[in-house]
């Protein structure tokens, strides 16, 4: 006899807890919402556009034709046509920030996360982690900016880092990559050669103290077949980052034949030295 009333009153409960998120939805405020970002990102000489923000299920939030730029680096902006970011529940009941991200672009999507090391707070040391898949990195203004040069490709791969928000150098992280089927423009003809046309590179690159290693980098294409390691002094500008890099080269077209190479100077300005 006492299941019918239990049941009546979870039915209550369920039937207003939906009543209620059916409401926030219908009734978000995300024109506020979408204005208050862009003003904090102006105090922040940072220039922020997208659509009205909305409500998503699961609960969180969803924006599209998002633009994030800066007024002195108009070439390094970041854009996504769709990008939805939702908190994690479980952390949230232990008081930890944490959140979920996914977002289509450049012709590919990424998905990740972001976990902040304080409880309830945005400040202070982060971990994230992210997988990109099919990204045309072609259309990267920023990626652009950061290498100096116009390489193209289809990405994907996987990223973490940690440590203070700031500068790249005071984090710690790996990058695990694959790239395929692009151009790679390289400086002054080396080699006679103005591009490559590769059709596959791939790295595994970790980086600490302001130091970037370089473990595995290969190039292969018909012209010919590169590797690389060593490490990247890293800058506050990161095409300014100090290059010293060694490996070798093997050149098909031309019997196999075998080359030492060493590359020096910066990623703005590459010193080559073959033997």
């Amino acid at each position: 006899m006492q299941l019918k009333p239990n049941r009546r009153t979870a039915g209550y409960i369920l039937a207003g807890i939906t009543l209620f998120a059916v409401c926030l939805y219908l009734r978000f405020p995300g024109e506020a919402l979408t204005d208050y970002l862009k003003a904090a990102a102006r105090s922040h000489q940072t220039l922020l556009s997208l659509e009205p923000i909305r409500a998503s299920f699961p609960p969180g939030l969803k924006a599209a034709n998002v633009t994030v730029g800066f007024p002195d680096r108009p070439e390094a902006t970041f854009q996504a046509d769709v990008l939805s970011i939702r908190p994690r529940g479980l952390s949230l009941i232990k008081g930890e920030l944490a959140f979920l991200m996914a977002a289509k672009g450049y012709g590919g999507e990424a998905s990740g996360r972001v976990d902040f090391g304080r409880r309830f707070s945005l400040r202070g040391p982060i971990h994230a982690e992210a997988t990109l898949r099919d990204v045309r990195i072609e259309r990267c203004a920023w990626l652009r900016e950061a290498l100096a040069r116009r390489v193209t490709g289809t990405l994907r791969g996987s990223l973490s880092l940690g440590g203070p928000i700031g500068a790249m150098k005071n984090m710690t992280g790996s990058v695990d990559f694959t790239l395929t089927n692009g151009i790679f423009p390289l400086v002054d003809g080396f080699l006679n050669f103005k591009n490559i046309d590769f059709s596959r590179i791939e790295g595994k690159i970790s980086w600490q103290s302001g130091t970037m290693k370089i473990t595995h980098l290969t190039l292969t294409s018909d012209l010919l077949r590169a590797s690389l390691k060593g490490n990247i002094l890293l800058a506050d500008e990161f095409r300014g980052s100090q290059i010293d890099l060694t490996g070798t080269i093997e050149m098909p077209s031309q019997g196999n034949r075998r080359l030492t190479l060493n590359i020096s100077g910066t990623l703005d300005d590459p010193k080559t030295r073959l033997m």
